[in-house]
């Protein structure tokens, strides 16, 4: 139990330095650029204070929490997979640019989510909807970040 504790506490930790690092990254945007990133890394910064608290609570009112363990399904499942797709579509930002990498994410996260929360195999109906959520998010953000908002997005070399 102490040792979920400390970790919780160091991971708290390091969500508030990165979120004071970033927040410094941001300075120098214009006012209306910088008021996303700005949300989120108050954000990011509320979350590690609220993990910190949250851990001494439960040291506070004696809270036992479970020692989680790395098993071979966690490192599959958790990591390895989703570290995949976040490389996979890195490298797509760079040579297809933010909508279509961003769509790719989307894409992915959908169908590998309700495979793991549902154990479904993806159909023709899955498909659509998941096309159907992903070309929607992805028009939103359009929407936001570059008419609304009038935000650069990364271009990718393929569309240089």
């Amino acid at each position: 139990m102490v040792i979920v504790i400390l970790i919780n506490i160091i991971m708290g930790a390091v969500w508030i330095i990165f979120s004071i690092v970033a927040y410094t990254q941001i300075g120098g945007l214009p006012a209306q650029s910088a008021l996303f990133p700005k949300v989120i890394v108050y954000g990011i910064g509320i979350t590690g204070v609220l993990i910190i608290i949250d851990s001494l609570v439960k040291v506070k009112k004696g809270i036992k929490t479970d020692e989680s363990t790395l098993t071979k399904s966690v490192l599959v499942f958790q990591i390895l997979i989703p570290g995949s797709l976040l490389f996979i579509t890195y490298n797509l930002l760079t040579v297809f640019g933010f909508y279509v990498s961003g769509f790719f994410l989307i894409m992915a996260v959908f169908f590998y989510q309700t495979y793991r929360a549902n154990n479904t195999k993806m159909n023709l109906r899955h498909f659509l909807r998941g096309l159907i959520f992903a070309t929607l998010n992805i028009a939103t953000m359009y929407i936001i970040f570059t008419v609304l908002l009038g935000l650069p997005v990364p271009r990718g070399s393929f569309f240089n």
